[in-house]
This record gives structure tokens, sequence and C-alpha cells, in this order.
């Protein structure tokens, strides 16, 4: 059995048009989609209407979805959800809503489990030592191969003491999760890690594309092949600017952008340079509001 594993689309349709096109190529016989379908780039509704009408699915929510019930406001930090919530239709907000957080699946007697975040396995094990932000503040303004990435963070979890402990208390299969928007796999005696990384906004510190993984499972033997579809960033950058999203939520958009020409997280730190401005102008109000929210974003464009 060839699986497609596809996390954090994130709204980017042709992304996922691409991966999926590129999959099937491949040979996949069935999808694997890993959480966060919407929200930061412009085309939610396609997305979710491309994954609920495909066949041999597997799919289970990211903490993404949540921010979709976000109460009604005026303030410029949650726009993007409200946005997004409603380009959605109704039946798809419910569909997301009831997506299970978790799935447990078996293939030849081999138990593969799914969850969003790597937490639900390893505890904090990837995410305390490579966020995005963490990888961005690693890395600096470097690009970096993929090879050099994998390597790295290889040689760091394997010398994890916590990880040896918690592998203990794990069962033997194959464990595939997303979240940090970056892609590896490790074997580590029986059990293998995938993460296949963002489809839709790879924040990894390498090449622009879609990335995704391929996981085979034949003869009691798993492997895994992760693949990046390239594409062009600056059409992507047009036809994202010629949506509503764009119009409507200008400031979010343009720091999508940033991320897309980068490879580098950007929203955490703006986020938190937000906060700095905020107290230094002694603005309490939180949710950010939108002059606070507008004032920031030109002073930190400059930076």
């Amino acid at each position: 059995m060839k699986y497609a594993i596809i996390s954090d689309i994130h709204g980017n349709y042709p992304a996922l048009k691409l991966v999926i096109e590129d999959a099937l190529h491949q040979g996949a016989q069935q999808f694997l989609f890993v959480g966060d379908y919407c929200i930061s780039i412009p085309w939610p509704r396609e997305v979710v209407e491309t994954i609920r009408a495909m066949d041999n699915v597997h799919i289970i929510r990211g903490n993404e979805e949540s921010y979709l019930n976000v109460s009604d406001g005026t303030d410029a930090q949650f726009e993007i959800s409200r946005w997004c919530r409603r380009v959605l239709s109704e039946e798809q907000r419910t569909w997301l809503n009831g997506l299970p957080a978790r799935l447990d699946l078996q293939c030849e007697n081999m138990d593969i489990h799914m969850a969003h975040s790597s937490e639900m396995f390893i505890r904090k094990v990837e995410t305390g030592k490579f966020s995005t932000s963490q990888v961005a503040l690693r890395y600096q303004d470097r690009h970096i191969t993929h090879e050099e990435l994998l390597r790295d963070i290889r040689h760091e979890l394997l010398q994890d003491k916590e990880l040896c402990s918690i592998l203990n208390t794990l069962s033997e299969g194959i464990y595939i999760f997303g979240h940090t928007h970056i892609q590896w796999n490790m074997q580590v005696g029986k059990y293998l890690f995938i993460n296949p990384g963002s489809c839709g906004l790879p924040l990894d510190c390498t090449e622009f594309g879609a990335p995704y993984t391929l996981l085979t499972v034949e003869n009691g033997i798993a492997s895994v092949e992760e693949r990046r579809v390239k594409y062009d960033v600056y059409s992507l950058i047009e036809k994202a600017k010629a949506t509503e999203q764009y119009e409507k939520v200008p400031i979010w958009s343009e720091v999508i952008f940033k991320e897309w020409m980068t490879g580098h997280e950007k929203l955490f730190f703006f986020l938190k340079y937000v906060e700095e401005f905020a107290q230094r102008i002694g603005d309490e109000r939180r949710p950010f509001a939108h002059d606070t929210w507008q004032a920031t974003y030109e002073e930190w464009a400059e930076l």
C-alpha cells in the first residue's frame, strides 16, 4: 500500500492540487490528511471541497480548525479567522469541526497512528527543539538544503534522553504528525516517525515548493519518500493578491507572502512585535485593534 501524507494546507489550493496530481502519478493509493486545512491562504473553500470529494482518504483535524470558532469582534488579530469562517459554508465548518483529533490504522499488521502534533506521541521532544521559530533562529537568513535540516533533526532527536524514555512507552508502529511545517522522518528501532511538512506554507528554511511524503508498506516493510513539488512563488502571490482575502485581510496576507518568499517563520515574530509595540505605546486592548495592528506592521516591515 502506498500512502500520500499531506498536512498544513492552510487554504493553499494551488499547492494541494499539484501535490495530489504528483501523488497519483507516483502511484499513491490512499491519502492521509493530517490537519490545518484553512486560515492564512485565500482558498479554504476549494481545499475543503477537494478533500471531501476524494476517495480512499483518512482525515483528522488540526489546531487551526478551532480558530474558525473564534467569537465575533472588530479586532484585527482574528479577522483572518472570521474571514475564513465567512467564506466556508456552514456544512463545511460542521464537517471540519467533526473531524477526529486522532486516527489509528493498520496495514499488513503494521500499526499507523495519526495526530496533528507530535506532542500527542512524544510530548515536546520535536516541538521543543524544532518549532518554526526555533528553526528560523537556528539558520537565521540562510537557505539550507533539506539534507542538512534532516541531518540536524535526526542528530539532536536521537540524542534526546526524553525521547529514549518515551519510546519505552510506545507501541511498535508508524507515527504520523504535522503542525511544525517542517518535513522530516526518522526510523528509531521499531518506530518510524513522519512529518510531511506543510503543503501550503513550508517554513523549513529550504527551497520553495509544496512538500508531502509518500509512505509505502509492502511485505511488512515501511519505506519513506519525501517529495517537494516545485512551482512559482511569484505567480502564487499575484493570484493571492487578486482575492478577497487580500482586500479584507491585507497585513496577515503580506506576512504570509514574506514566509513564502523566505521559507522562514515570520508570523510568530510579527505577533511578538505587535505585543511589544502595544506595550510600548500603552495599548492594553487584546486582541489587537486595527490601528495598533496597522502601525506595528508599518514599523516592522521597515526592519
